[in-house]
């Protein structure tokens, strides 16, 4: 039968037990236990991955009416195009206004777009479908209203040199990159923000909305292009917080604490007793 640890006798009666202290305790070591290193120690390292999903709807929001505040229309859609439809810079930066609007200056319900960096790489060709939302209505129509002279044929996204020309051409994504990590710098946002930080959050928000359905997760592998579904959640940036979580929480062979050490376990068996 398993047995459960009781931390309680060590403690004074009626007080919580703080397993963050203990922890904390159990981490520090004695002074003169072990001799300050004497030489450089060096170990190869995988590269990390130099960005990260906005996670927090306060901030997606903060971002959106900090851009739209200082009247910065274009970038505000760019943000929320990027982060609703979940496409990868190189095709993002080359959406038209005709892709999202008819002739008739309706908004379309949907289009469809053949992704570049798979027109080459996969058997089958097929073309993906974006679904055009409520957001992505909202941002490019605050945009267009607050910026003359648009056209139809005009790339949503044009680069601020053009600006007052009669040059049509999209942002460098080199500019996006920048506008991704100013916008988390100016903010004090604390995660890693680049171009990609617009597609994983598109994909991170994804799997929140679905309770991490596990058939929400095959969908955005295959939208992705992922050859498995592992890497789909490495992308997204669920996997490492699930394994520094379960790496924390195990501690087999702990005289203090392992994962069977539970606050609401030991307050039944206290109760029980």
């Amino acid at each position: 039968m398993t047995q459960i640890i009781r931390l309680d006798k060590y403690l004074p009666k009626e007080q919580p037990i703080d397993m963050e202290a203990i922890r904390t305790n159990v981490r520090k070591l004695k002074a003169g236990v072990i001799a300050p290193a004497v030489e450089e120690v060096e170990c190869e390292l995988a590269a990390e991955h130099t960005s990260e999903p906005i996670k927090s709807m306060e901030d997606i929001n903060r971002i959106s009416k900090y851009l739209i505040d200082n009247k910065r229309y274009r970038d505000n859609m760019l943000f929320i195009v990027g982060i609703n439809f979940g496409l990868r810079v190189s095709d993002l930066r080359l959406l038209r206004f005709s892709h999202l609007i008819n002739d008739d200056c309706v908004f379309k319900d949907s289009f469809a777009i053949w992704e570049k960096k798979t027109q080459n790489t996969r058997k089958h060709k097929h073309n993906r479908y974006i679904t055009i939302n409520t957001a992505v209505v909202e941002a490019v129509t605050l945009y267009l209203e607050n910026t003359p002279g648009v056209k139809l044929s005009d790339y949503m996204f044009r680069s601020e040199s053009n600006n007052g020309s009669d040059k049509n051409e999209p942002i460098h994504r080199n500019s996006i990159d920048r506008i991704m990590k100013g916008i988390g710098r100016d903010l004090d946002l604390g995660n890693k923000m680049a171009t990609h930080s617009l597609r994983k959050t598109f994909a991170y928000h994804q799997m929140v909305m679905s309770n991490n359905d596990p058939r929400k997760l095959l969908l955005l592998q295959k939208m992705f292009g992922h050859s498995t579904a592992a890497q789909t959640l490495d992308y997204i940036g669920i996997t490492g917080e699930e394994i520094e979580e379960a790496y924390r929480k195990l501690n087999l062979g702990s005289r203090t604490c392992n994962y069977l050490v539970d606050s609401t376990l030991m307050e039944r068996e206290s109760t029980a007793s």
